[in-house]
């Protein structure tokens, strides 16, 4: 894997080179490194997984406000490096990302892969603007102080979430290891707390943006998972809210993982769905 800054952006690429490729977009609170379990599924393809403005290496990155301010970076990012015949996939505040990603690239994109993110959840009180500002505010002030060390901060952010898969530990180690920067004892996740809620604000409560696909006849595949931020949760994207984003775009195909909003990143059918 290599990792340079291209347009501005850090970006991680495994197997880089010219010919089709699978453009990556993390999460709200993630980096590149999330999808290196991808890469690892797909050995030899090509995966450009950029750190979002806000994000790890792209923490001091300053662009447009919301949604369309990362996907104008992202957009020159892939201009820069020349990519066509592109797969968008996008996890979380990602996959709301991606159709804006893949209205920027047009003709370029021949497939759209969205998880758990994309189609709008149902509407309800939780999500109403004011209280998704005050909810991420109060996460990324628990998210962006000082950790002890690594464990402590697996431990806090992801550790429900991997309860009953002690056999992702290593690779949470490694997000992790990436996210956070510092010495013993004072260790802070490079992450942008302003750009971390605002984004929260943009994705839940903004307009959506699943219908922009409708223009691009290209296959969009949405995944979502039985179960929300850990094994006895709910899910983030009910049937109603699948259902809905169906009838936004009819040729939309989908696929429920037994997994949670975070384990479903190794579930083998997004390598799968990649293809």
């Amino acid at each position: 894997m290599e990792r340079e800054e291209i347009a501005g952006l850090t970006c991680a690429q495994w197997s880089p080179g010219a010919g089709p490729a699978v453009l990556a977009l993390h999460g709200l609170t993630s980096t590149s490194e999330v999808w290196r379990a991808l890469a690892e599924a797909r050995p030899g393809t090509r995966i450009v997984a950029p750190d979002l403005p806000g994000r790890g290496g792209s923490v001091d990155v300053r662009v447009g406000p919301g949604l369309a301010g990362h996907a104008a970076a992202v957009v020159r990012l892939a201009d820069e490096l020349d990519l066509d015949d592109v797969t968008v996939i996008g996890h979380s505040m990602g996959a709301f990302l991606g159709p804006l990603v893949a209205a920027g690239l047009g003709g370029r994109v021949r497939k759209v892969v969205l998880l758990d993110g994309g189609v709008a959840p149902e509407p309800g009180l939780l999500l109403r603007r004011p209280v998704v500002r005050a909810a991420f505010g109060l996460q990324a002030r628990h998210l962006v102080r000082r950790w002890r060390d690594v464990e402590s901060f697996v431990r806090a952010t992801n550790g429900k979430a991997i309860a009953n898969r002690a056999d992702l530990r290593p690779q949470m180690f490694e997000w992790a290891a990436y996210l956070l920067d510092g010495s013993a004892g004072h260790l802070r996740p490079r992450i942008d707390a302003g750009r971390l809620v605002a984004d929260a604000v943009d994705t839940l409560t903004g307009e959506a943006t699943l219908p922009m696909l409708a223009a691009l006849a290209v296959p969009v595949h949405v995944l979502v998972a039985s179960n929300g931020k850990d094994d006895n949760a709910g899910p983030f994207l009910s049937d109603r809210a699948m259902a809905t984003g169906k009838s936004q775009l009819p040729r939309m195909t989908s696929a429920r993982l037994n997994a949670n909003h975070l384990t479903m990143l190794f579930d083998p059918a997004v390598a799968a769905a990649s293809k």
